[in-house]
């Protein structure tokens, strides 16, 4: 991404681009910023986008070797080709394109044996889009209500990530609506959040494993309540209480191996403050209890199945159990 902030800023274009992976937002942003660098924001005769359905690579080659009109360059943009994948034809004619033209791919999982891949590589720039980090997303969140005249704190900023998830549009759709609300108040606060946005699953069970790792079997239940109110169902609560046990777990385990905070999260594919938050709750807890909700989650997962237990009792049996499990490990 900084490579293409830089060509955009210097206007020094190269001849094509890729952009692919996870993150379709980050995809779609740069695809525009780069369209609109290249040949301005609107409609143009030196722009041919092939967006949907076959594509003509032959059609394709004559319109890339085709001198701009009246201007510096003629863009084209192909999303979701198929072409990257053993050797397509149009790798042959990316070395024959001339400097006034620049093609744009965007493909959600190329293959980098491929020989389009090699091509794209060789004479332009590919750029992997899977998703920011969360420093990265926090300064995103804040630099959006920035733009917008209002101010968040950071541990606001991390509630609002907790609730959205690392989905971009979503981030970006609840900093518009967040926005329009706090126009008038200057800034952003934590209750503005609770009472805008809805927590996607991911993070409202992790609000339910803070509860049951603190002892709040209360505030477990309700939150267990408004999951089915949202038409979550049971089972698939009781899976993700139990994989997150699991990565307390490990992250516990890598701790007494002296593994630092920020390694432990890289190796485990944590975000940072989760592999904190669990480590801030070392000394409450055992590792072999911590074992024990793993292997009784399993085990409350394979009764459900087997049709020797009621899911929605699996979860409150687990939740209740292990609410209470820090005020027996303390006696």
């Amino acid at each position: 991404m900084n490579t293409i902030r830089e060509h955009i800023k210097n206007r020094t274009f190269l001849r094509c681009y890729l952009l692919c992976g996870t993150d379709d937002y980050m995809i779609r942003l740069y695809k525009q910023k780069l369209k609109t660098a290249v040949v301005g924001e609107e409609e143009s005769m030196n722009l041919n986008a092939f967006e949907e359905g076959e594509k003509d690579p032959l059609e394709i080659r004559d319109l890339a070797i085709t001198a701009p009109f009246f201007a510096e360059k003629r863009m084209i943009i192909i999303s979701d080709s198929g072409w990257f994948k053993g050797n397509h034809l149009f790798a042959e004619f990316l070395p024959e394109l001339p400097d006034t033209t620049v093609v744009l791919f965007t493909e959600a999982e190329p293959d980098k044996s491929s020989a389009l891949y090699k091509a794209v590589k060789e004479i332009g720039h590919v750029a992997e889009m899977n998703g920011l980090t969360d420093e990265d997303l926090m300064m995103f969140i804040g630099s959006g209500f920035k733009k917008r005249g209002l101010g968040i704190s950071g541990s606001t900023a991390s509630l609002l990530l907790e609730r959205t998830g690392r989905d971009m549009n979503r981030i970006s759709q609840e900093i518009d609506k967040l926005s329009a609300y706090c126009i008038d108040k200057g800034e952003v606060r934590a209750e503005d959040v609770f009472a805008l946005t809805a927590p996607v699953i991911e993070g409202q069970v992790f609000a339910m494993m803070d509860a049951v790792l603190d002892g709040d079997r209360k505030k477990a239940i309700s939150l267990y309540g408004e999951l089915l109110a949202a038409q979550e169902k049971p089972l698939r609560i009781l899976y993700m209480l139990t994989n997150n046990f699991f990565s307390f777990y490990k992250v516990l385990a890598l701790d007494d191996e002296g593994v630092k905070a920020d390694d432990i999260a890289a190796r485990l594919s944590l975000r940072p403050f989760v592999v904190k938050k669990y480590l801030r709750r070392k000394r409450a807890w055992k590792f072999s209890t911590v074992l024990s909700a793993v292997e009784e989650g399993n085990e409350a997962e394979r009764l459900v199945k087997s049709g020797n237990l009621g899911e929605h009792e699996a979860v409150e049996m687990f939740l209740i159990k292990y609410s209470e499990e820090k005020e027996r490990q303390r006696r």
